[in-house]
């Protein structure tokens, strides 16, 4: 961020940080999200300055620019003190970053600290006003009443790189299962991520999943985050999306749910324009979510390699917060962690002698 700040300070631009960004300085967000900027630049003197800037045509950005994995929304406007149209009054709080003082125009600090989301007119696509919603709801303290809201009217499209942004503004917040469960409820889920959608009534096995179906275990691993990784989060969201395409036998009702699942993981986060890493991140950690609760079974030959992934550790991550969303207790995930550490503990012995994984 001080990057950019510092490149329109240096070309004299006059910019104030608006919704989002504002929000996250106004309630201390220790893991600032997307950028969002209003400047008196025009978009040719942005363009002057930021290579690679795009126009996604969306009514709350004029410019975008992806910078060192953040991306940055500009809106160029004619009066710095005159807040965006924006749909909900939280947004409207605007933050001089030189002076370090908050700016609130149309006098809506009281409903900034209000535990529900207040609407305001406006000419906005309703589409776009129940994404906004969710990405409120899901980095903030906010919920919203389903019926104070317009229904969707697919009035508008969002284009995949604004679709990634979009998941990435919910997995990022504080609260994603909330923004996921009110995005469902809209239908938009559906509309841009059959591949999520399909798990939406998938049943479980009431014997070792009570929070209820394939939707339901998923929103519900999100909850035991201990940070909020983006590659974490997006495993922890698609780690059964296999489930819905699963073969079904009478033993086991999701056989290679895992294999299915990461090769439509990866297809997923193809489709949304994440980066080759993050899809062989992604195909690894779903591929593999299996593994740490079966270490205790398996022969060292064929969990070595897994082990000495760097990911093992994240895989292990998702693994907790898999099983603690569910009746399983936690001591599968303690006898994984202790396998994996006296692994790596001898792996550092050049002359260590391989033993059976039981017998660590």
């Amino acid at each position: 961020m001080s990057e950019i700040l510092a490149i329109l300070n240096k070309k004299g631009f006059h910019y104030v940080l608006s919704s989002y960004s504002a929000l996250d300085q106004y309630f201390r967000i220790k893991e600032p999200g997307a950028l969002y900027i209003n400047t008196d630049a025009s978009l040719i003197a942005l363009a002057k300055e930021f290579e690679g800037l795009s126009y996604p045509g969306l009514p709350f950005a004029d410019a975008l620019l992806n910078h060192s994995n953040t991306c940055v929304y500009f809106r160029c406007v004619d009066d710095l003190k005159k807040p965006f149209p924006e749909p909900f009054t939280a947004l409207t709080l605007l933050y001089n970053s030189k002076r370090e003082v908050f700016l609130d125009p149309l006098n809506n600090y009281r409903d900034i600290r209000l535990p529900d989301l207040i609407s305001q007119p406006g000419r906005l696509p309703p589409d776009v006003v129940l994404i906004e919603a969710a990405k409120l709801i899901s980095r903030y303290h906010y919920k919203i009443d389903d019926t104070s809201i317009p229904e969707s009217t697919h009035s508008c499209h969002l284009e995949p790189d604004m679709q990634k942004h979009l998941l990435i503004s919910i997995l990022n917040g504080q609260y994603p299962w909330k923004g996921f469960a009110f995005l469902n409820r809209t239908g938009l889920v559906e509309k841009y991520w059959p591949e999520l959608y399909s798990m939406h009534k998938v049943t479980h096995s009431k014997d070792y999943h009570p929070e209820g179906d394939v939707w339901e275990h998923t929103l519900e691993t999100l909850r035991y985050r201990k940070k909020n990784d983006l590659t974490l989060s997006l495993a922890l969201l698609l780690h059964d999306i296999g489930k819905p395409v699963a073969i079904k036998t009478v033993d086991r009702p999701f056989h290679k749910h895992s294999e299915i699942g990461a090769r439509v993981a990866q297809r997923f986060c193809a489709r949304l324009g994440f980066s080759r890493e993050m899809q062989d991140n992604i195909y690894f950690l779903v591929r593999h979510h299996m593994i740490p609760g079966a270490l205790m079974k398996l022969p060292l030959y064929r969990t070595e390699k897994l082990m000495d992934s760097p990911l093992f550790p994240l895989l292990l991550e998702v693994y907790r917060a898999d099983i603690s969303s569910t009746f399983i207790g936690p001591e599968g995930y303690y006898d994984a962690c202790r396998i994996y550490k006296k692994y790596i503990k001898n792996r550092k012995n050049p002359y260590r002698t391989v033993l059976p994984l039981k017998s660590y």
